[in-house]
């Protein structure tokens, strides 16, 4: 069962989510399954693979990261991890615009198939097998985190929120995105699921984040997302939207309008002595990862 650390449902919100899972055919009771560990290469990077849309979503947020990256001044000597990288579609990106990324997942057969892949391209990208729960680094050891399409997976959001911005540098970046917990983003995954264009339970709609539960997270480990004062959250989120058959970037106009959202965070303080369990503000025991 989903602990769903982070996460705040309003009263009937878990039971509208299950209706409009059941309204698309869809089974309620295996969600958020790992489709991702044992594909290969092919389930990565062939034509036929499994996951065409991060493919095609690649352009859009890499620009949104690489433009960043340019206005913050950030180069080939500073650090760039990715956490929950999977095959490294997201990683490789960046790194061909001549930046050092380290990728980072959970599953060893991601990470395999990225290593490979990163090889047969002549890449400098690097990956390693970790979990987000518990990180490998010490405190602010990178310049820039970024989470791409796997904050939705995560069942302990408060735990990893914590742990990657522990992980960056005073004035780091973190760069998101994830689906938002709204109606639309419920019918347009659920949709997509039945129709075969994404994995039989890919994605368990009670662990979409809404941008004021990401927002409340990364405040509280130190976190200040870029502001907005146009925007109807308030802080600098864009929607990414599939129009007329291409990903597109558009401005959020009205709340729970969208599914996919893209931003970003500059760490401003740390809200952390150590990296130890006493130190630890969340606990230690029961972390866990798809």
């Amino acid at each position: 069962m989903n602990t769903t650390t982070g996460r705040h449902f309003q009263v009937g919100e878990k039971e509208k989510i299950a209706q409009l899972t059941r309204d698309y055919g869809v089974e309620t009771d295996e969600r958020n399954i790992d489709c991702y560990s044992g594909i290969g290469i092919e389930g990565w990077w062939g034509e036929q693979g499994l996951h065409p849309g991060l493919h095609q979503m690649n352009p859009i947020r890499g620009e949104f990261v690489i433009n960043l990256l340019k206005q913050y001044q950030i180069s080939n000597s500073h650090q760039i991890i990715e956490v929950g990288c999977g095959g490294g579609i997201f990683c490789e990106y960046i790194s061909k615009r001549g930046y050092n990324v380290l990728g980072i997942d959970i599953s060893p057969g991601a990470v395999s198939v990225a290593q490979e892949h990163a090889s047969m391209n002549n890449l400098t990208a690097n990956y390693q097998t970790a979990s987000v729960y518990e990180l490998p680094f010490a405190d602010e050891s990178f310049d820039v985190v970024m989470s791409s399409d796997f904050l939705e997976h995560i069942e302990d959001l408060e735990t990893a929120i914590y742990e990657m911005i522990r992980i960056l540098k005073h004035n780091g970046l973190f760069i998101f995105d994830t689906i938002s917990r709204s109606e639309k983003a419920v019918q347009n995954f659920m949709s997509l699921e039945s129709q075969g264009i994404i994995p039989p339970g890919t994605h368990d709609p009670l662990l979409f984040v809404q941008p004021e539960e990401l927002e409340t997270l990364a405040t509280k480990s130190g976190l200040e997302f870029a502001r907005d004062e146009n925007n109807p959250y308030g802080f600098l989120i864009e929607s990414i939207e599939f129009i007329d058959g291409s990903f597109q970037l558009k401005s959020i106009k009205l709340k729970d309008s969208f599914s996919t959202y893209i931003g970003y965070g500059i760490k401003k303080y740390s809200n952390y002595h150590s990296h130890d369990e006493k130190a630890y503000p969340f606990k230690a025991e029961g972390r866990r990862q798809k």
